[in-house]
């Protein structure tokens, strides 16, 4: 369950009721989630895989490889 918007203050899940915090023994009152969501953005990923050359061939492989009618190049290319 991701807690945002109007579930950001919630504090058990609403389909198994499994708590978003982890126990906590002694005086602190930090509260520690049990998992934490991270976003990292993608374009800086996606430049560090095109400056290598041999990344940069295997990402763009279907541009350079057109489908044939009839024959299987990859398995993309078949039906589910």
């Amino acid at each position: 369950m991701l807690y945002y918007l109007e579930n950001a203050e919630m504090t058990k899940c609403m389909t198994c009721g499994h708590s978003r915090y982890k126990p906590r023994i002694g005086k602190g009152k930090t509260l520690v989630a049990y998992k934490k969501l991270r976003y990292f953005p993608i374009t800086p990923k996606l430049q560090r895989l095109f400056m290598s050359p041999n990344t940069a061939k295997h990402m763009t492989w279907h541009q350079a490889h057109h489908a044939v009618d009839g024959v299987m190049i990859h398995p993309s290319n078949g039906e589910a």
